[in-house]
Protein backbone atom coordinates (compact mmCIF):
# COMPACT_ATOMS: atom_id res chain seq x y z
CA UNK A 1 0.00 0.00 0.00
CA UNK A 2 3.15 2.48 0.56
CA UNK A 3 4.09 2.02 -2.95
CA UNK A 4 0.99 2.53 -4.37
CA UNK A 5 0.39 6.22 -2.31
CA UNK A 6 3.68 6.95 -3.15
CA UNK A 7 2.97 6.49 -7.12
CA UNK A 8 -0.42 8.00 -6.56
CA UNK A 9 1.32 11.32 -5.01
CA UNK A 10 4.18 11.26 -7.09
CA UNK A 11 1.93 10.81 -10.09
CA UNK A 12 -1.01 13.98 -9.28
CA UNK A 13 1.60 16.26 -8.36
CA UNK A 14 2.67 16.09 -12.43
CA UNK A 15 -0.70 15.51 -14.22
CA UNK A 16 -2.38 18.49 -13.47
CA UNK A 17 -6.29 18.18 -12.81
CA UNK A 18 -5.93 14.99 -11.80
CA UNK A 19 -6.93 12.73 -8.50
CA UNK A 20 -6.57 9.81 -7.24
CA UNK A 21 -8.34 7.78 -4.64
CA UNK A 22 -7.57 4.50 -3.36
CA UNK A 23 -11.49 2.86 -4.42
CA UNK A 24 -14.52 3.38 -5.67
CA UNK A 25 -15.95 4.49 -2.40
CA UNK A 26 -13.22 7.32 -1.26
CA UNK A 27 -13.96 8.60 -5.00
CA UNK A 28 -17.62 8.75 -4.35
CA UNK A 29 -17.40 10.23 -0.63
CA UNK A 30 -14.97 13.34 -1.90
CA UNK A 31 -18.12 14.39 -4.73
CA UNK A 32 -16.86 12.39 -7.75
CA UNK A 33 -14.25 14.41 -9.10
CA UNK A 34 -13.06 13.43 -12.81
CA UNK A 35 -10.57 12.77 -13.72
CA UNK A 36 -9.32 9.96 -11.37
CA UNK A 37 -6.51 7.09 -10.46
CA UNK A 38 -6.53 4.00 -9.11
CA UNK A 39 -3.56 1.81 -8.28
CA UNK A 40 -4.67 -1.47 -8.30
CA UNK A 41 -1.55 -4.06 -6.77
CA UNK A 42 -2.17 -6.95 -9.05
CA UNK A 43 0.71 -9.53 -7.76
CA UNK A 44 3.71 -9.60 -5.74
CA UNK A 45 6.78 -11.24 -5.20
CA UNK A 46 9.89 -10.84 -3.29
CA UNK A 47 13.30 -12.02 -3.18
CA UNK A 48 15.77 -11.61 -0.48
CA UNK A 49 19.32 -9.75 -1.25
CA UNK A 50 21.98 -11.88 0.31
CA UNK A 51 21.48 -14.95 2.77
CA UNK A 52 17.94 -14.05 2.93
CA UNK A 53 18.67 -13.66 7.19
CA UNK A 54 18.98 -10.59 9.10
CA UNK A 55 22.69 -10.18 7.72
CA UNK A 56 24.03 -6.92 8.84
CA UNK A 57 24.47 -5.98 12.95
CA UNK A 58 26.19 -2.83 13.80
CA UNK A 59 26.42 -1.01 17.05
CA UNK A 60 23.97 2.17 17.35
CA UNK A 61 24.10 4.96 19.81
CA UNK A 62 28.17 4.51 21.53
CA UNK A 63 27.38 1.05 21.39
CA UNK A 64 24.86 0.25 23.48
CA UNK A 65 22.67 -1.51 20.99
CA UNK A 66 22.49 -3.29 17.58
CA UNK A 67 20.53 -3.10 14.39
CA UNK A 68 19.51 -5.97 12.07
CA UNK A 69 19.18 -5.26 8.43
CA UNK A 70 17.68 -7.67 6.34
CA UNK A 71 17.48 -6.47 2.35
CA UNK A 72 14.77 -7.50 0.16
CA UNK A 73 13.59 -6.99 -3.89
CA UNK A 74 10.20 -7.18 -4.56
CA UNK A 75 8.41 -7.71 -7.99
CA UNK A 76 4.95 -5.58 -7.69
CA UNK A 77 2.84 -5.43 -10.46
CA UNK A 78 0.39 -2.83 -10.56
CA UNK A 79 -2.33 -1.65 -12.37
CA UNK A 80 -3.31 2.58 -12.61
CA UNK A 81 -6.80 3.04 -13.95
CA UNK A 82 -8.10 6.38 -15.49
CA UNK A 83 -11.63 7.67 -15.50
CA UNK A 84 -13.28 10.37 -16.72
CA UNK A 85 -16.46 11.61 -17.74
CA UNK A 86 -17.53 13.87 -20.50
CA UNK A 87 -17.72 17.81 -19.76
CA UNK A 88 -18.81 21.09 -21.50
CA UNK A 89 -15.97 21.39 -23.48
CA UNK A 90 -14.12 18.31 -23.54
CA UNK A 91 -14.79 14.55 -24.55
CA UNK A 92 -14.48 11.77 -21.21
CA UNK A 93 -12.74 9.64 -24.07
CA UNK A 94 -10.18 12.35 -25.16
CA UNK A 95 -9.23 12.93 -21.56
CA UNK A 96 -8.78 9.30 -20.68
CA UNK A 97 -6.29 9.13 -23.59
CA UNK A 98 -4.43 12.56 -22.59
CA UNK A 99 -4.15 11.27 -18.82
CA UNK A 100 -2.50 7.99 -19.93
CA UNK A 101 -0.38 9.72 -22.33
CA UNK A 102 0.78 11.63 -19.45
CA UNK A 103 1.24 8.71 -17.08
CA UNK A 104 3.16 7.05 -19.10
CA UNK A 105 5.73 9.54 -19.98
CA UNK A 106 6.08 10.00 -16.33
CA UNK A 107 6.66 5.91 -15.98
CA UNK A 108 8.96 5.72 -18.56
CA UNK A 109 11.18 8.48 -17.61
CA UNK A 110 10.95 7.68 -14.27
CA UNK A 111 13.95 5.09 -14.18
CA UNK A 112 15.60 6.08 -17.52
CA UNK A 113 18.39 7.67 -16.26
CA UNK A 114 18.71 5.27 -13.02
CA UNK A 115 16.75 3.76 -9.66
CA UNK A 116 15.24 6.46 -7.74
CA UNK A 117 14.15 6.93 -4.40
CA UNK A 118 10.87 8.33 -4.29
CA UNK A 119 10.00 9.98 -0.87
CA UNK A 120 7.19 8.56 0.58
CA UNK A 121 4.10 11.04 1.66
CA UNK A 122 3.53 11.63 5.02
CA UNK A 123 6.61 10.90 6.84
CA UNK A 124 10.00 12.23 7.36
CA UNK A 125 12.03 13.26 4.71
CA UNK A 126 14.75 10.78 4.90
CA UNK A 127 12.07 7.83 3.88
CA UNK A 128 11.80 6.69 0.50
CA UNK A 129 11.14 3.92 -1.75
CA UNK A 130 14.12 2.61 -3.56
CA UNK A 131 12.47 2.14 -7.35
CA UNK A 132 15.06 0.36 -9.28
CA UNK A 133 13.23 -0.37 -12.48
CA UNK A 134 9.83 0.30 -13.88
CA UNK A 135 8.35 -2.17 -16.57
CA UNK A 136 5.36 -1.58 -19.21
CA UNK A 137 3.11 -4.72 -18.67
CA UNK A 138 0.33 -3.78 -21.02
CA UNK A 139 -2.57 -1.27 -21.77
CA UNK A 140 -6.51 -2.21 -21.79
CA UNK A 141 -9.00 -0.31 -23.57
CA UNK A 142 -12.02 -1.06 -20.99
CA UNK A 143 -15.80 -0.14 -22.49
CA UNK A 144 -17.08 2.64 -21.20
CA UNK A 145 -19.46 2.85 -18.27
CA UNK A 146 -22.88 3.38 -19.55
CA UNK A 147 -25.19 2.70 -16.62
CA UNK A 148 -25.91 5.94 -16.04
CA UNK A 149 -25.09 9.66 -16.70
CA UNK A 150 -22.36 10.68 -17.29
CA UNK A 151 -20.69 7.83 -19.37
CA UNK A 152 -17.90 7.02 -17.37
CA UNK A 153 -14.53 6.43 -20.32
CA UNK A 154 -11.74 4.51 -18.69
CA UNK A 155 -8.29 2.84 -19.38
CA UNK A 156 -5.87 0.51 -17.67
CA UNK A 157 -2.17 0.55 -17.77
CA UNK A 158 -0.42 -2.19 -16.02
CA UNK A 159 3.70 -1.94 -14.97
CA UNK A 160 6.07 -3.54 -12.87
CA UNK A 161 8.29 -2.07 -10.21
CA UNK A 162 11.45 -3.58 -8.96
CA UNK A 163 11.75 -2.30 -5.87
CA UNK A 164 14.65 -2.34 -2.91
CA UNK A 165 13.49 -2.46 0.37
CA UNK A 166 15.47 -2.46 4.19
CA UNK A 167 14.04 -4.01 6.85
CA UNK A 168 15.65 -3.32 10.25
CA UNK A 169 14.97 -4.58 13.49
CA UNK A 170 16.51 -3.22 17.15
CA UNK A 171 17.98 -5.29 19.10
CA UNK A 172 19.56 -4.54 23.03
CA UNK A 173 21.68 -7.57 23.55
CA UNK A 174 24.53 -7.87 22.19
CA UNK A 175 25.77 -10.74 20.38
CA UNK A 176 28.13 -13.17 21.74
CA UNK A 177 30.64 -15.37 20.76
CA UNK A 178 29.70 -19.56 21.18
CA UNK A 179 32.17 -22.24 20.36
CA UNK A 180 30.81 -25.30 19.94
CA UNK A 181 33.49 -28.58 20.80
CA UNK A 182 32.94 -31.98 19.10
CA UNK A 183 33.48 -34.98 20.70
CA UNK A 184 34.84 -37.90 18.68
CA UNK A 185 34.10 -41.21 19.45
Amino acid sequence: MELEKTLACWITDRVVGLNAFKDDLAFISAGSPYPYLLITEVSTTKRNLGTGIWDTCFLLNGGESHLQVKAIKEHVVLRFTIRAASNTTDNGNDLVADTCRQIEDLLFELCRSGSIDLPIPDTSPEETIHVERVVFQGRADIAPDEGGEPFVYQKALTYLFVVHRLYEQEISDKFETINIEYDEE
